[in-house]
């Protein structure tokens, strides 16, 4: 005869405490109670010692269709307060109605849920509240001016951020975008949200109909960070902590993150929140991700799409 679903859930709630700790951890133990003078089934029993006290805790497991209850609670408060146990673990499948949380809060017992998105039996679909950040130029300010004792021209049938540039000796460096993009890339201290005026080059030879010129490159960035809120699919083995919003694993597994996707709107559930509210906001995991420029001809060709530059 197959063994219950609910009996497995205990050995396996069981199994889970035993690889957190140290602590001595047994199943389906009988505690005698100091009230009602009776044995008391407990399904999971944890001892361990602080400094040198011994600590008894106690956890009950739910596997049922229904969140738990008040009145479910209530007799397991009956129980922790019967055996004098240090501590009340209650587990459930289902979560818990905000009356047995509340009455759980109370009493000190704490309330948790069983996650896990492997299981076919318990299988859950997780995802925790994820904050991205996106570093982005908003525009491109591009100024061209002569070196001393050469006169500059500049060609007008391209658009200046794809002007080639080559050094001195005739190396070609590839076009404007190009050297911004290895700037832009590698200098961290342009991705602070603001203006950004530097030089991006003293002293180059700009391509032209009337050959090559010498030239200074001046550019002025106004940068942007982005904000989008949504849910990230994880995979996990744990319990989340009903009273304090907490996930506890051995190991959690995140799903992919697609800043395309998120900041076209094509994610469901992932919005775009106002600067001013995201020091506000409450989440798991906060991710930063940056505009990434061509840093090479190859790069440019394959992105195949407008620059934003403006001259």
């Amino acid at each position: 005869m197959a063994e219950p679903k609910w009996k497995r859930f205990e050995k396996l709630v069981h199994q889970i405490h035993t690889q957190f700790g140290k602590d001595t951890v047994t199943l389906d133990e009988k505690l005698m109670g100091f009230e009602s003078k009776v044995l008391r089934q407990i399904d999971v029993v944890v001892r361990g010692h602080i400094n040198q006290y011994q600590i008894l805790i106690v956890v009950e497991c739910k596997d049922e269709a229904r969140p738990v209850d008040v009145s479910t609670m209530d007799g397991f408060v009956s129980v922790v307060r019967d055996v004098k146990a240090n501590k009340g673990v209650m587990i459930s499948t289902s979560g818990f109605t905000p009356a047995a949380i509340e009455l759980a809060r109370v009493h000190g017992i704490t309330t948790k849920t069983y996650l896990d998105t492997e299981n076919i039996d318990w299988k859950t679909e997780v995802t925790i509240p994820v904050l991205l950040s996106y570093t982005r130029i908003e525009s491109i300010n591009t100024r061209f001016s002569s070196v001393p004792f050469h006169p500059m021209v500049l060609p007008t049938n391209v658009h200046s951020s794809l002007i080639e540039a080559f050094s001195e000796d005739g190396a070609p460096l590839g076009p404007v975008v190009v050297l911004l993009g290895k700037r832009w890339n590698h200098d961290t201290t342009l991705h602070v949200p603001g203006e950004h005026a530097f030089v991006l080059a003293e002293d180059v030879l700009l391509q032209s109909a009337q050959g090559r010129h010498h030239a200074k490159i001046n550019v002025v960035l106004q940068v942007r960070e982005h904000h989008y809120l949504g849910p990230l699919p994880i995979k996990i083995v744990g319990f989340r902590d009903e009273q304090e919003g907490s996930i506890s694993a051995q190991k959690m597994e995140t799903d992919f993150i697609d800043p395309t996707h998120i900041m076209s709107g094509e994610l469901p559930g992932w919005k775009e929140v106002p600067n001013d509210e995201e020091t506000r906001i409450e989440c798991y995991l906060r991710f930063g991700v940056s505009q990434c420029l061509p840093e090479t001809v190859e790069e440019l060709h394959a992105q195949q799409v407008p620059n934003p530059a403006n001259t």
